[in-house]
């Protein structure tokens, strides 16, 4: 049986001493955000490269993969240019590559029409794998996509981009959070996040739905936030308990459910790294 991922993000300005007690369950740590070119890094991320990329070199000496995290929800692209797009993508895989980072993120949000989303996505993500392989290097390249951006629109839908970019997408951190109350949104039970259905319904947001449509399950990973003060903005839904949560996943897999594993945002928050062995223990024991 292959290692489920743990994946989590460290969002603010982090020491040495706050990742050695977070991370030791977690399997991939990315540091938020690099925003774009001209705004550079900020938070998690521009402590990451301080001190000659000590943090980086910190979480890689541990066993983990340390990943850069790009955009975030502040960063709304000029989705009409996909020369800008391209420009994103290797400014973005540069900049990782230069300083040491096993992979990029693309955590891009704002995202409203997918006939020029897409293509950006796409244009941005390949641009980096390019580079990466333009330079003879190793690039990890995941997304971090709202869950409801799989609803299919036509032929759209961001399930579309695992064909767009030809499968160099490595897995997809799905934000199962911060979307609402109406219905799936609350993404709070197993049926919720796991079966293609829910109350007679489809659910083309749910884990087995976008694994139908064109993602191997594999590539799919359960995102969450680690505490209740991470579920963003007022009315915005989407977190459970380490306990129900792990009780979900240990379900999905008893039923032999296909998916990658789990994301916690944010690591800052997992004061004692308990959520994080939790999610390791649940998914890989």
């Amino acid at each position: 049986m292959s290692t489920k991922q743990v994946v989590g993000y460290f969002n603010g300005w982090v020491t040495q001493d706050e990742l050695s007690s977070r991370i030791e369950g977690y399997t991939h740590v990315l540091f938020s955000f690099w925003v774009d070119p001209e705004q550079g890094v900020a938070g998690a991320a521009e402590a990451a490269v301080a001190n000659n990329n000590a943090l980086i070199k910190y979480v890689q000496s541990q066993g983990k993969k340390c990943m850069l995290a790009a955009g975030g929800g502040t960063y709304t692209p000029d989705f009409g240019n996909t020369d800008n797009a391209r420009e994103y993508g290797l400014a973005l895989a540069k900049y990782a590559l230069d300083h040491g980072y096993d992979g990029v993120d693309f955590d891009i949000e704002n995202i409203y029409d997918f006939a020029t989303s897409l293509p950006w996505l796409a244009a941005a993500t390949n641009a980096a794998s390019q580079y990466a392989s333009e330079n003879q290097k190793s690039l990890i390249i995941s997304h971090a996509p709202q869950a409801p951006y799989f609803h299919a629109q036509g032929q759209a839908g961001y399930g579309q981009l695992e064909a767009m970019t030809q499968g160099c997408i490595n897995f997809y951190n799905i934000q199962y959070y911060n979307q609402g109350n109406d219905a799936y949104q609350a993404y709070d039970t197993f049926n919720k996040i796991f079966p293609e259905t829910y109350d007679g319904a489809a659910n083309n947001t749910a884990i087995e739905s976008i694994s139908a449509n064109g993602i191997p399950g594999e590539k799919l990973i359960v995102g969450k936030p680690i505490t209740s003060a991470d579920v963003g903005s007022a009315g915005a839904t989407g977190y459970i308990s380490e306990d129900k949560l792990a009780a979900i996943l240990f379900e999905a897999q008893k039923q032999g459910i296909s998916f990658g594993g789990v994301m916690g945002w944010k690591i800052d928050s997992d004061i004692d790294g308990q959520w994080g062995k939790a999610m390791n223990k649940t998914l890989n024991s």
